[in-house]
């Protein structure tokens, strides 16, 4: 019941602008993407669609993994690949976005992260992690879903979307999932986040230990506005300083 079924279309515009629009796929021998907060594995399953539909005779293999903290989220996730016949290019797997020391560094050409940045404690640390684990080219990015409450500078428009995440999402999410408490921290984790500048900022100002002695970091390409600007997608690249 996550914002009323709308993160749905946020988190096919991330996969649409975190593939260049298809173009990723057609990149190397195969293309292996990290869907982090997996969840129940939306974001999986809409990226293999995606490439599904995707039409290009230089289109190559896809590998998708998904990792999140709750074993539970990944057994549904599982039944829910299993029905969509995607076992084939998603694979679900118990994990931390803060220590993911089973993956291989410079392994994946994208990375992807829906409404799961805000509750990770030690954000930098898991930042350092998935820039380990991407490949270090002009293609590799990483897309970040995630909410915040829109300022005052935001207007008519964001008063109403403030509206929206202070009452709304927690009195009908509450309603619709029999979870209020679920809801309420939602509504408190999005109020303590940091404003889309002071967050682009963090990515920019890491300090990553890299195996080759370079010191790691984040490009942010854009920062898309959705929602009235009670949502935003962070697109950025690894880089080095």
């Amino acid at each position: 019941a996550l914002a009323l079924n709308l993160d749905i279309g946020w988190r096919k515009v991330m996969i649409s602008e975190v593939t260049s629009h298809g173009k990723l796929f057609e990149l190397g021998d195969s293309v292996q993407i990290l869907d982090l907060a997996t969840g129940t594995a939306d974001v999986a399953i809409l990226t293999a669609k995606a490439y599904k539909e995707y039409q290009s005779p230089s289109k190559n293999d896809l590998t998708i993994l998904g990792v999140d903290p709750s074993q539970n989220m990944i057994n549904v996730g599982r039944e829910k690949v299993k029905k969509e016949n995607l076992s084939g290019s998603i694979t679900l797997e118990l994990g931390d976005a803060r220590n993911l020391s089973d993956l291989s560094s410079d392994q994946f050409d994208a990375a992807t992260m829906s409404f799961g940045i805000r509750n990770v404690p030690e954000r930098d640390t898991a930042l350092c992690e998935i820039h380990r684990v991407l490949k270090k080219s002009k293609d590799s990015r990483l897309g970040i879903l995630e909410f915040s409450e829109p300022g005052e500078e935001a207007g008519i428009m964001g008063a109403g979307a403030r509206l929206f995440i202070r009452h709304v999402v927690p009195v009908l999410g509450a309603i619709l999932s029999g979870a209020p408490r679920e809801y309420m921290h939602l509504q408190n984790s999005i109020k303590e986040f940091p404003s889309p500048k002071e967050f682009a900022k963090l990515m920019e100002g890491l300090n990553c230990e890299s195996s080759n002695g370079r010191v790691g970091t984040f490009k942010v390409h854009e920062v898309l506005q959705l929602n009235f600007g009670s949502v935003q997608l962070y697109l950025a690249s690894p880089t080095y300083r």
